[in-house]
């Protein structure tokens, strides 16, 4: 609920936290999923009018995901902090005055990701090198920015989910949305408006705190699209760091299931593979408290069920 409030409140259609808690209980705000609206959010952020948004595409189409506005706490952990509100506002703007004129030196975005894998990123649980990478590309950014950015990894996410989106779209694949709202998974085929669902459990993972009990929230968030583009979960060959961590949970293939369903000419998901062997993609996510936090309580990852896709239990 504190990311829905917050976002009312930057998107100027409440004036403050109280009168956005009322519009959003008496109904006269209501949810969407954002990737119907060609908006990819990270973990519990809501997107509204006026937000920065990374923009990433072609002639054709072009889709969005926010522009992080700093490490916790921050709107994406669901925090009630009111300083998201202003660096949202702020910050984000300022990021965007220094970026803008920049943006058209990046070389493709896929390139940028394939040599943050060779670093040792996943690109989604571990952004690091991607991150440096995309300051090097920035190199006329003003020292103060810069050191933001840098204090944040996380920062170019959104380009790589917002870039996951369009490639979903712009190619064959069956799937061009999926992601999660904290109680249900789904996705949505192509073609189609409505999405399919199953209930979802928190990530599986580690917790910063072992000793922590705060309740873990069910996966949440649209940046499974970079997942389901062969990064994240396919890519833990890539992530020693994640692969060692996860060791004793994650399942026996998972350094080498991307071979398994990710399609070598599209390098997105194969769907008819996942239903003809039940083999479904992981997703790495941050764990979150589901009373909302500034920040998140562990990492891990999330295993589709197989019968999202149409197969298996």
């Amino acid at each position: 609920m504190a990311a829905a409030e917050q976002a009312a409140v930057i998107g100027g259609f409440a004036e403050d936290i109280s009168a956005a808690r009322g519009m959003l209980e008496a109904g006269s705000l209501s949810l969407k999923p954002a990737q119907d609206h060609g908006i990819a959010v990270p973990l519990a952020m809501v997107a509204a009018p006026s937000m920065w948004c990374f923009e990433v595409g072609d002639n054709d189409s072009v889709f969005y995901s926010p522009v992080s506005e700093g490490p916790p706490p921050a709107l994406r952990f669901g925090s009630a902090d009111p300083l998201c509100v202003a660096r949202a506002r702020d910050w984000t703007a300022e990021v965007a005055r220094a970026l803008n004129p920049q943006l058209g030196k990046l070389p493709d975005i896929e390139s940028i990701m394939r040599e943050a894998l060779r670093e040792g990123d996943d690109c989604h649980a571990i952004t690091r090198a991607g991150n440096d990478r995309f300051l090097e590309l920035m190199s006329e950014l003003p020292t103060g920015i810069g050191a933001d950015i840098r204090a944040n990894p996380g920062f170019v996410l959104g380009i790589w989910m917002a870039w996951a989106a369009w490639k979903l779209h712009t190619s064959a694949s069956e799937i061009v949305a999926i992601g999660g709202n904290g109680i249900e998974f789904g996705l949505r085929r192509r073609g189609e408006t409505s999405w399919s669902t199953v209930s979802c459990a928190p990530p599986t993972g580690i917790r910063f705190n072992p000793q922590q009990t705060a309740p873990a929230l069910g996966a949440i968030g649209d940046s499974a699209l970079v997942d389901v583009c062969g990064f994240g979960g396919q890519a833990l060959s890539h992530a020693p760091v994640l692969a060692a961590e996860w060791a004793h949970l994650l399942p026996p293939d998972a350094q080498s299931r991307a071979s398994a369903i990710i399609n070598a000419g599209m390098r997105v998901i194969d769907t008819d593979v996942v239903r003809a062997t039940g083999v479904t993609p992981i997703i790495n996510l941050a764990i979150l408290d589901e009373r909302g936090a500034a920040a998140p309580i562990g990492r891990g990852f999330y295993i589709v069920p197989p019968s999202l896709f149409g197969t298996g239990d």
